[in-house]
């Protein structure tokens, strides 16, 4: 019963979810084990003669950050930083703030660094950014399982790069016809015929585009953290208490050994709820 109730929740949240959020969801879960087989059975052995040391080592380095890949993007998924089910206590100071906003919608004072997400419908705490592949809030307690699958998606894409181009350069002839599937309207016209070339072709084209993307959004998220502050905070620097600090707000006390695993427990310094007290803490210190 302790999986079911979970996975029931999961469920209904997902079901409130577009149609584009969920298919650009699947495919990206689909699409990892896909690359994950394709270079562990066709790409390694071709390269290495089995069995072989270096064989075993790609293996188990492609193993580890496919590992870490998808199980920070369940956790975004899964890790819950809305205002659901907890209680919203701010200290004295916070709640005769001039700044603390009321929530229409979901009838509540917001506490600081909160905002209301009109995709999710509901109040996020520490919100950061709407995440479109996770169909879901990046916010207090997910953000740090966002960041790391950045890191290791954007390795992982330009680790693809280098072996598929490898394979591509040794083993395939790539023709100009084959850059024709990058056209979708051109190879509905023509029909499809895919190739091996074609199939390679695309397989680096989406490499390139997520090394692309993931890098930029991991520079730019980095250098908020950094800064102690989220996408909504532009110039504000009253959240920010210094590097070490403000990595501890975002990983965790263990915020030096996160970068292992999603399932390495690292506790938030912060609630969420109650910035103005956490500011007065460090201003003490």
């Amino acid at each position: 019963m302790w999986i079911l109730n979970p996975l029931w929740k999961f469920l209904k949240a997902v079901r409130k979810k577009s149609y584009v959020e969920m298919i650009l969801c699947i495919f990206l879960l689909v699409l990892i084990p896909t690359y994950y087989c394709i270079d562990v059975f066709h790409i390694l052995p071709y390269m290495y003669q089995l069995p072989s040391v270096w064989y075993l080592m790609h293996v188990l380095l492609l193993t580890f950050m496919v590992f870490n890949i998808l199980t920070n993007f369940i956790a975004v998924i899964y890790a819950d930083s809305s205002i659901v089910g907890r209680l919203l206590i701010l200290s004295e100071h916070a709640s005769t703030d001039n700044n603390i906003m009321y929530c229409n919608i979901c009838q509540c004072a917001m506490p600081l660094r909160c905002w209301h997400c009109d995709v999710c419908d509901i109040c996020i705490l520490t919100r950061d950014h709407h995440c479109t592949f996770s169909t879901t809030c990046v916010g207090h307690y997910n953000r740090r399982y966002f960041l790391w699958f950045l890191l290791y998606f954007s390795t992982a894409s330009f680790y693809e790069i280098i072996l598929i181009g490898y394979y591509i350069y040794c083993e395939v002839t790539i023709q100009f016809s084959d850059l024709m599937v990058l056209i979708p309207i051109q190879s509905i016209i023509t029909g499809f015929h895919l190739t091996i070339g074609q199939i390679f072709v695309v397989l680096l084209a989406l490499n390139l585009v997520a090394i692309s993307m993931s890098t930029l959004l991991l520079i730019y998220h980095l250098d908020k953290v950094c800064k102690g502050q989220v996408c909504h905070e532009k110039q504000d620097d009253q959240y920010n208490f210094g590097l070490t600090h403000n990595l501890e707000n975002v990983f965790g006390e263990k915020w030096y050994i996160t970068w292992i695993s999603p399932f390495i427990k690292s506790k938030l310094p912060c609630n969420g709820i109650d910035w103005q007290k956490h500011i007065n803490q460090y201003k003490r210190d």
